[in-house]
């Protein structure tokens, strides 16, 4: 864990963040797991600490064949050690891809929404954010149909009525091999056309067939 042997005599409070958190690693893989399950592992640290832990996921995952099952909401995080991505929304997978092709490519609104937010660590480039309406539904009480309609920008009226199912795409994905992508929604791939970005009226696009 890198974690100096003279530490071993400490108490919780005597150790830094990172150090906590690496204690917390060594105890899940003590019993030598096939799979590792990190829930939001770098979510209390600061930007160098977090880039250590990061690493140290990455070096024993590689070193000890783990599958590595990583919950966040820091895409960078995501990006950097995932093979493979299944976004959510209100509790449902809305996109299945291989880490480059999503970050990428996104197929789903929402995960093109999520990554339109992300920032970008450099002054010359300028990512266009798509700004979504309204709050998320209460997961107790979701909409009828597509449960993102109601805040999706290319929404149609199919998607008020029916529900899209996680189905495979015709797009491959270079990580999965034959597999394809997989996503939930009518019109995969559309928020990157541009129509939305610059500046069209979301209500003429919800009107369309």
């Amino acid at each position: 864990m890198g974690l100096a042997p003279e530490l071993g005599s400490r108490y919780p409070h005597e150790l830094s963040g990172g150090q906590r958190q690496r204690v917390g690693i060594a105890r899940a893989l003590a019993p030598k797991p096939d799979l590792l399950v990190a829930d939001e592992p770098v979510s209390s640290l600061d930007v160098t600490v977090r880039g250590q832990i990061l690493a140290l996921l990455a070096d024993l995952r590689q070193r000890l064949g783990l599958t590595l099952v990583l919950i966040a909401h820091d895409l960078a995080a995501v990006e950097q050690l995932a093979d493979r991505v299944a976004v959510m929304y209100l509790g449902r997978i809305v996109e299945i891809s291989g880490s480059g092709e999503l970050f990428r490519r996104p197929l789903h609104p929402y995960t093109a929404s999520l990554l339109s937010a992300v920032p970008v660590p450099d002054p010359r480039r300028r990512r266009d954010r798509i700004v979504l309406a309204g709050e998320p539904p209460s997961p107790l009480a979701p909409p009828p149909g597509c449960p993102f309609h109601p805040r999706c920008p290319i929404a149609r009226p199919r998607c008020a009525a029916e529900r899209p199912p996680l189905a495979t795409t015709a797009e491959k994905d270079t990580r999965l091999g034959e597999c394809g992508r997989m996503v939930a929604c009518f019109y995969p791939g559309e928020m990157l056309d541009g129509r939305v970005r610059n500046g069209e009226d979301p209500s003429s696009m919800r009107r369309g067939a």
